[in-house]
């Protein structure tokens, strides 16, 4: 793209310049991307969970890497630091909420295991289900409120971004095969906790079997209940993780194979090629060449090869999602 960086915005087009202001930003579809022609380019939030509810039009998001198509009652959830575009059909009606992270985190509690649904990037087509309809309700709701300058703006914001995440949450989960719904399987939770982990240190290279001590589990047991579960080792789900980053840093910047080798916890640029390059098939230059020879300086232009780490929850998929979420 001929960037340092892929942007990292308050709000798209809004440089970061301190705290987000209120519990809950919203702003309808047209106000933003009408001025931009209708087209958002790839861009993240560092600590924010965004959600997009299309009541009519439709388009294209580009979200990590994957292409989805989307049309009215489709809800979108995109969580912090996940890279994300979009080219709306002009007229494309519709809600952007924005969330701060930490008022997510002090939510989550009463969420259940609904709550993991804010945790990954999501596309739901279709809903026409009680949840997709409360939120629908509410939406404008929060839009006037937002808009408004009563007395207890601020106390009405927080508690409509709480009423907001349950019934996404809710809709989402609603959305999502019964094997992932259920919270009473221990190796399924253990899985969890294992891609939670992964997520939060896998920049570290640490051995997997401190990620076992962590888990208060064995490495031998860890790596069963991820063949079994995801059908595949418990050292793969970690470097199929660092792949996934080392992807979206050929894609989405500028920087030199060395440089990402390095962001990534590898202490040798030739190693980390070997690496790359045994997993996917080409070498971390050829890869980003072979993307930009198709697309351009455009990710929205055409499809991107990348593993698709959003969830399609229209469609079927593997028992966990773990490996539609690109971990």
């Amino acid at each position: 793209m001929g960037i340092a960086a892929v942007p990292n915005y308050v709000l798209y087009g809004e440089a970061i310049s301190g705290r987000f202001p209120d519990g809950l930003h919203i702003e309808t579809i047209h106000s933003r991307s009408s001025i931009h022609d209708w087209r958002i380019r790839p861009h993240r939030h560092h600590d924010l969970h965004q959600v997009f509810w299309i009541t009519a039009g439709g388009g294209t998001a580009s979200i990590e890497g994957g292409r989805h198509a989307f049309g009215p009652a489709t809800l979108m959830v995109i969580p912090p630091l996940a890279i994300h575009g979009f080219r709306f059909e002009p007229g494309t009606a519709g809600h952007v909420v924005s969330i701060p992270a930490a008022l997510v985190e002090a939510a989550r509690g009463g969420l259940s295991d609904a709550g993991r649904a804010l945790d990954r990037p999501a596309v739901v087509s279709g809903r026409t289900d009680a949840a997709a309809a409360a939120l629908a309700a509410t939406l404008p709701l929060a839009l006037t409120e937002y808009g408004s300058l009563g007395s207890g703006r601020r106390a009405a914001l927080q508690a409509l971004a709480g009423l907001i995440l349950v019934q996404v949450a809710r809709a989402v989960h609603a959305a999502e095969p019964q094997e992932m719904a259920s919270g009473s399987d221990r190796r399924a939770d253990l899985v969890r906790r294992f891609v939670r982990l992964v997520e939060e240190r896998y920049r570290e290279q640490i051995p997997l079997g401190d990620y076992a001590d962590a888990l208060g589990v064995s490495v031998p047991h860890l790596t069963r209940v991820c063949r079994e579960l995801l059908g595949l080792p418990a050292r793969a789900v970690v470097h199929d993780r660092l792949v996934l980053e080392a992807r979206r840093n050929l894609v989405y910047t500028s920087m030199t194979v060395s440089q990402v080798a390095f962001r990534l916890g590898f202490s040798d640029p030739a190693y980390f090629s070997r690496f790359f390059t045994e997993r996917v098939g080409m070498s971390p230059s050829g890869y980003r060449a072979g993307v930009f020879s198709a697309v351009g300086d455009d990710p929205l232009a055409e499809e991107i090869e990348l593993p698709d780490p959003v969830v399609a929850l229209s469609a079927s998929h593997a028992a966990l999602g773990f490996r539609e979420e690109g971990i």
